[in-house]
């Protein structure tokens, strides 16, 4: 009927997260949560929408309230966004950002230690 499972796909999710993200966490839940915002809106929905899936899968009486054709496209569309990601691009930005951060902050101080030297002399 369907090619994967919901355990083989959260698994594979969890996988990604871990190597695109350095994700910490037990589950899939704790993983998305500590990611945080660097997920879009989008995605972040269909993570949601598996672990909906996988608390309803574990549930005997429940366990047939998943759609797993909304289960495959959840996989395909997150390895999607997560296969893209190039992890050494994010990390040059950081570097980017934080040198920028501390050349302004540097600038800031020099101005106001000339301020404050040419207002005391």
């Amino acid at each position: 009927m369907y090619k994967t499972s919901l355990g083989s796909v959260t698994a594979e999710i969890e996988r990604l997260l871990v190597e695109k993200f350095a994700a910490k966490g037990r589950d899939l839940n704790q993983k998305i949560k500590n990611i945080g915002r660097k997920l879009p809106r989008g995605i972040r929905n269909q993570a949601t929408y598996l672990i909906e899936a996988e608390a309803r899968y574990k549930n005997p009486k429940r366990a047939h309230q998943y759609d797993p054709e909304r289960v495959l496209a959840a996989r395909k569309q997150l390895v999607d966004y997560l296969e893209k990601i190039d992890r050494s691009s994010s990390r040059r930005y950081g570097r980017l950002a934080w040198g920028t951060g501390l050349a302004v902050n540097l600038f800031i101080l020099i101005l106001l230690f000339a301020i404050a030297v040419a207002y005391i002399g």
